[in-house]
């Protein structure tokens, strides 16, 4: 008997959209809204993610805390926000973004006027209509984590991309400028240390990996 499609993440595209309505959908749909919004001078995309997305998230964001613990040095987390750029007419909501200084707690960020999170963190499961990479640029984000993987028994044995902004592109690297001692690789092995081990067994290895590193 032919095994049944694993459940993903779910796409919708619509065109034609103007940055009014798309203002006035945010409103209507409210803060707690499980689906994710892109926004690209007049296409939207709406993004529902699943158990697996979440899971690959919370991850990373505890992987985060941890280095910051050990590096005493100061964090402020934003998960759920809404990034815009009104000038150029593009938002997004990635899955987290990361200050490493005390900063207000905020869902939404306008940035033409605020300044660009250190960091940010984007999980998908599947192919976004939009490249997300160019609308990070124009917003000055200085680095990015994108998590690549699929529904499964092997969802955290996926790829990690650790992109950096140069000039107006990104490059990628092969360790975070954010945590210049972490290559992209000791990421993806915590990820699998939390399936095959424990998740308190991959964080204790990781806390004494960071320890001696300091």
């Amino acid at each position: 008997m032919a095994r049944k499609p694993l459940p993903t993440e779910q796409r919708i595209v619509l065109s034609d959209v103007s940055w009014q309505q798309f203002e006035k959908l945010l409103v209507e749909l409210g803060p707690e809204r499980q689906a994710r919004l892109t926004y690209l001078r007049g296409k939207l995309e709406m993004m529902t993610p699943i158990d697996v997305h979440e899971r690959c998230s919370k991850l990373i964001d505890s992987l985060i805390l941890v280095l910051v613990d050990e590096m005493a040095v100061p964090l402020t987390s934003l998960m759920p926000v809404t990034l815009k750029q009104v000038e150029i007419g593009c938002a997004t909501e990635p899955d987290a973004c990361y200050y490493l200084e005390e900063r207000p707690r905020r869902t939404e960020l306008d940035l033409t006027q605020d300044l660009p999170p250190d960091l940010l963190v984007e999980v998908a499961l599947t192919r976004s209509q939009i490249e997300k990479l160019p609308i990070y640029a124009s917003m000055g984000i200085p680095e990015v984590w994108r998590y690549v993987t699929t529904a499964g028994d092997d969802m955290l044995k996926g790829k990690l991309s650790i992109y950096q902004l140069q000039d107006d592109d990104y490059v990628e690297q092969s360790r975070s400028m954010a945590f210049p001692f972490l290559p992209a690789a000791r990421i993806l092995e915590f990820m699998e240390q939390s399936d095959s081990m424990s998740l308190a067994a991959a964080l204790r290895l990781l806390r004494a990996w960071v320890q001696e590193r300091q």
